[in-house]
């Protein structure tokens, strides 16, 4: 066999490993379709089988923390399955979570596919990075946040790789610290905008996990105080950074053009208004809506970017990009793939073993008010953030154990809020987080000193609000 020869069936290979891992995670989500719309047997038994192959398939590049994960779910269901600890429909909703939060995963990577090529988000990032420092700081944090509602993780290499771009260090001492004083701001703009994502927004792991463990609470109905945090979030920091940094009297730059931004407002803003349409007219909850609308909103945006005068090259571009692009992206997700149905697993099959009455009890006898045990709820998740402990798995079985005590009177959105609020603080706080580790390659600084240092008085401020409010209000 010749080396051409050898070299062509190794590629053949691999483009079918891809294409059959790629079949199986678009198996898993018609799956998580299906049981929206009522059935359930035969449903989640194909999604079983998909998850699993897609996992054998991609074992050897899935990262041995999220290997271990998976192996804990599997010989738990095992176990409990064979001592005749859970039945059948407790076993299989713990399949259709985990195939829902896979589905969650892959709708989602379509637009992320979709904004990582828009012209529209290069421009609306040259247009932030190019603004006065006063005004940049602000557009900064809301520009990544709308960023970040679409690409996640991806948005903070878009405008970090701006951000880097933008700075010119000069070569006084002078000029240098300046550089790095405005380097600082931004990167820090950037970081505080993506970590109020979670306090709203449908596309956010956090809204995907709060809203599967408390079924009676609607995005749409927490959505309005979801905003209103995010927009006090991003604002405090702005008031924090006019305090830090007072503004000095510099040349207006020259891109102001900030009309340009609006297609993307619009844009974000079609997500949940087209889930919250499809939702009224199907009977769907809105999370699932979302999910099944937004891979025809990114291909639909693809489509835009390859317009051209003849429709048909037009098709045929977006038709190469789909079977092309998207099976590389949706395997690359094979370590989230890993994390998010072992975990979403685990936290459904933990609940029939949970004895509620005994945690009511003990809370009771420790007089442990509402306000107190959010706090140390709170707490907890920020400190195995800390250590390195991933918060989908203790936040799934924290939300798990909640919805189970009998007399637990805090309301859905108490608990929503301070699961969110929490989740945003850690974000910019924790270096074990993939955001902090990810923008702080853009900076001279460690992901520790980035948090802690050059985030730690908001995050710490932003904490003793939440637990202030708690004690006043609870």
């Amino acid at each position: 066999m010749s080396a051409t020869t050898a070299t062509i069936e190794k590629q053949s290979g691999a483009l079918w490993h891809l294409n059959l891992s790629a079949l199986c995670l678009m198996a898993v989500s018609l799956s998580a379709v299906v049981v929206e719309f009522g059935a359930s047997q035969w449903a989640s038994l194909l999604a079983g089988v998909s998850i699993l192959l897609f996992l054998t398939l991609q074992w050897r590049q899935i990262h041995r923390t999220f290997q271990f994960f998976v192996i804990v779910a599997i010989g738990l269901g095992l176990t409990l399955w064979f001592n005749y600890d859970i039945t059948w429909p407790e076993l299989a909703a713990a399949i259709d979570r985990g195939a829902f939060f896979t589905f969650f995963l892959t709708s989602l990577a379509v637009l992320r596919e979709a904004a990582g090529s828009s012209p529209l988000v290069r421009r609306c990032g040259t247009i932030m990075v190019n603004q006065p420092p006063g005004r940049r700081y602000l557009l900064m944090s809301f520009g990544s946040h709308l960023f970040s509602v679409m690409l996640n993780v991806g948005a903070l290499n878009v405008l970090g790789t701006m951000v880097k771009r933008a700075i010119h260090y000069g070569d006084t001492d002078e000029q240098k610290r300046v550089a790095g004083i405005r380097s600082r701001r931004m990167l820090t703009a950037v970081l505080r905008g993506f970590s109020s994502i979670p306090l709203w927004s449908p596309t956010s792991v956090t809204m995907l996990l709060v809203l599967s463990a408390i079924p009676s609470l609607q995005w749409e109905h927490y959505a309005p105080v979801g905003l209103l945090l995010a927009a006090v979030f991003i604002l405090w920091g702005a008031v924090l950074d006019r305090i830090s940094y007072p503004q000095r009297k510099v040349t207006p730059g020259a891109n102001h053009r900030l009309y340009y931004l609006l297609p993307l407002v619009l844009l974000v803003a079609l997500i949940p208004a087209t889930a919250i349409a499809v939702s009224v007219l199907t009977g769907l909850q809105m999370f699932s809506a979302l999910l099944m609308c937004v891979p025809f909103i990114g291909v639909i945006w693809i489509s835009f970017q390859y317009r051209r005068s003849n429709a048909r090259l037009t098709a045929a571009l977006v038709a190469r990009r789909v079977t092309r692009s998207f099976p590389v992206t949706f395997t690359n997700q094979r370590n989230e793939v890993a994390l998010f149905a072992s975990s979403g697993f685990i936290g459904v099959i933990l609940i029939p073993l949970i004895d509620p009455a005994w945690i009511n009890n003990w809370i009771e006898q420790a007089n442990i008010g509402d306000a107190w045990l959010m706090i140390i709820i709170s707490l907890t998740i920020l400190l195995s953030s800390l250590l390195a402990i991933n918060p989908i798995i203790t936040v799934t079985l924290i939300l798990g154990i909640l919805q189970q005590l009998p007399d637990l009177s805090i309301p859905p959105t108490v608990q929503v809020v301070v699961i969110s609020l929490t989740w945003a603080v850690f974000a910019g706080l924790s270096p074990f987080t993939a955001a902090l580790r990810f923008i702080s390659n853009f900076s001279d600084v460690t992901p520790a000193v980035f948090g802690i240092v050059w985030n730690g008085v908001f995050n710490l401020t932003v904490l003793i609000a939440l637990y202030a409010a708690l004690l006043i209000f609870l």
